[in-house]
C-alpha cells in the first residue's frame, strides 16, 4: 500500500498473516538493539577499571620519644581517590611491614568517595622499657568480602613504617654562635661553652621555657643584639615541647656606636649601626650661633672632620666596622662684629676724650686760681713779718718802707 500525500511515504511488509512493520519502526528497533549493546560495553569497561584508584598512608603524626609506659597519641591520615562508594580502614601493628607482629589498634571500616583524607586519632600505652618502639601502619580497601592494601606507588603505598624511641631524657642543644651566654631554661641558667652551645638532658614530653638575652654588651662601644630562631620567631623567650632529641639555633649581630661630636649641637649624636653599614654624615658650611651669641648675628662656619676620620669636605661616607667617633668641627665667625666694634670703640674713646678734657681744664683753672690767690696772700713785710698788699710802699703795721733794697719775703 502506498500513500501518494506530499511528504509522506509508507512500504508495509506482510508478516505472519495481517501484521505489518514500517521501515521507520524497524530503524528504531536497531537503534534501541545499538544502544543497549553500547551500554553493556561500557559497563564492561568500567567494571574493568578499579572502584579505588588511590589509597595511601600520607602521613602518620606521633612523638619522637616517650617515656616508658607513657600514653601516646597517634594520628593516621590515609589520602584516597575512589569512583563509588568503597569500605576502608586502617590498622598498627607492633614490629615492621615485612614483619608485623601483634595488631595493637585498627579502626572500624568507613565508606567514602571522592577524592580527600580520613583521618584516624587513637592513643596508645608505650612498652615499660626503655629502647626502641618500631610500629607498621596499614590502610586498607575492601575488594569483593577482602581487605586489601596497596604496595606500589602508583596507587600507594597503603603502609608506612615508624620507630617511637622510649626513654626518660632527652638531649636538649641551644646553640647561639657565641661563647658566655647566659641561657635560662625553666628558671636555671647556663652559659655557653666556648663553642656557643648549652647542652642539656631534660625529661621528654614537658614543655621548657627558654629564654636569651635581647642585648649583650662586651664592651661599652660593641653591642650583640638577638636576631632570631632558625626554626621561626624573633623573640628572645620561647616554649619548646621536648619530644626526643632537640637542637634549636638562635642568631646575633654585631653593632657598634658611632658618637659624632660637634661644638653645634645639632650635629653632636650617638647612635647604634649593624656591623658593615654605611652611614652619610653631611655638615652645613655655616650655620647660626646659639643664643646668646646668635643674638648679634655670629655664625659658625664648618672646618673640616676630625678623629677617627678627617676630611675638610661637607658630606663623608663611614663603613661601620668598630667603635667610631668623629668631630664636626666649626669654628665661631666674627666677622659680623668688626665693624660696628670699632664704630662703638670710637665713639666710646672720643666721648671719654672729651670727659677728660673737660675736667682737666677745669682742674688747671681751679689750680691756677689757687696760685694767683696764694701768691695774693703770701707777700709779707720783711721787718715785722705782717701780710702787705699788692702796692702798698710802707707796711702799715710797723712803718717800715716796703720799697727798701730787700725784696719782700714771700
Amino acid at each position: 500500500m502506498k500513500d501518494n500525500s506530499e511528504g509522506v511515504h509508507f512500504d508495509v511488509e506482510v508478516l505472519d498473516g495481517d501484521e505489518s512493520v514500517t521501515r521507520y519502526d524497524r530503524v528504531t528497533l536497531l537503534f534501541a538493539v545499538w544502544f543497549v549493546v553500547q551500554m553493556a560495553s561500557m559497563s564492561l569497561g568500567f567494571a574493568q577499571q578499579e572502584n579505588v584508584g588511590i589509597l595511601r598512608v600520607a602521613d602518620v603524626r606521633h612523638p619522637r620519644q616517650v617515656s616508658p609506659s607513657a600514653q601516646v597519641a597517634f594520628v593516621i591520615d590515609a589520602e584516597y581517590a575512589i569512583r563509588f562508594n568503597a569500605s576502608i580502614k586502617s590498622s598498627l601493628f607492633a614490629g615492621t611491614v615485612g614483619n608485623p607482629g601483634a595488631e595493637l589498634w585498627h579502626s572500624g571500616p568507613t565508606i567514602v568517595r571522592g577524592g580527600g583524607d580520613e583521618l584516624w586519632t587513637f592513643n596508645l600505652t608505650a612498652p615499660p622499657e626503655e629502647g626502641s618502639w618500631p610500629l607498621a601502619v596499614f590502610v586498607y580497601y575492601q575488594d569483593g568480602g577482602v581487605w586489601k592494601f596497596y604496595n606500589d606507588t602508583y596507587h600507594g603505598h597503603g603502609y608506612a613504617e615508624i620507630t617511637i624511641k622510649i626513654a626518660k631524657l632527652a638531649n636538649l642543644e641551644i646553640d647561639l654562635g657565641v661563647p658566655n651566654v647566659p641561657v635560662t631554661v625553666n628558671g636555671a641558667t647556663r652559659e655557653t661553652s666556648k663553642q656557643g652551645a648549652v647542652t642539656l638532658q631534660l625529661p621528654v614530653g614537658q614543655v621548657y621555657s627558654i629564654g636569651v638575652p635581647s642585648q649583650l654588651q662586651p664592651e661599652g662601644s660593641a653591642r650583640l643584639v638577638f636576631l632570631g630562631w632558625e626554626d621561626g620567631g624573633n623573640n628572645s623567650l620561647r616554649a619548646l615541647l621536648l619530644d626526643g632529641d632537640s637542637k634549636i639555633v638562635g642568631s646575633y649581630k654585631t653593632q657598634y656606636l658611632l658618637r659624632v661630636n660637634s661644638a653645634v649641637s645639632a650635629y653632636s649624636y650617638s647612635a647604634w649601626y649593624d656591623s658593615g653599614s654605611n652611614v652619610t654624615l653631611h655638615a652645613d658650611s655655616s650655620v647660626p650661633a646659639s643664643w646668646p651669641l646668635g643674638l648679634l648675628g655670629l655664625r659658625y662656619n664648618f672646618v673640616g672632620w676630625s678623629g677617627d676620620v678627617g676630611s675638610t669636605v661637607n658630606q663623608i661616607n663611614v663603613t661601620i666596622g668598630k667603635p667610631v667617633v668623629i668631630d664636626a668641627d666649626f669654628v665661631l665667625d666674627y666677622t659680623t662684629l668688626v665693624f660696628p666694634t670699632i664704630v662703638g670703640i670710637g665713639i666710646v674713646g672720643g666721648v671719654a676724650l672729651s670727659i677728660l678734657r673737660r675736667r682737666s681744664e677745669s682742674k688747671r683753672a681751679v689750680v691756677e686760681e689757687e696760685v694767683s690767690h696764694e701768691e695774693a696772700v703770701a707777700k709779707v713785710c720783711a721787718n715785722c713779718g705782717e701780710p702787705v698788699e699788692e702796692g702798698w710802699t710802707h707796711c702799715v703795721h710797723c712803718g717800715d718802707a716796703l720799697g727798701s733794697p730787700e725784696p719782700v719775703k714771700s
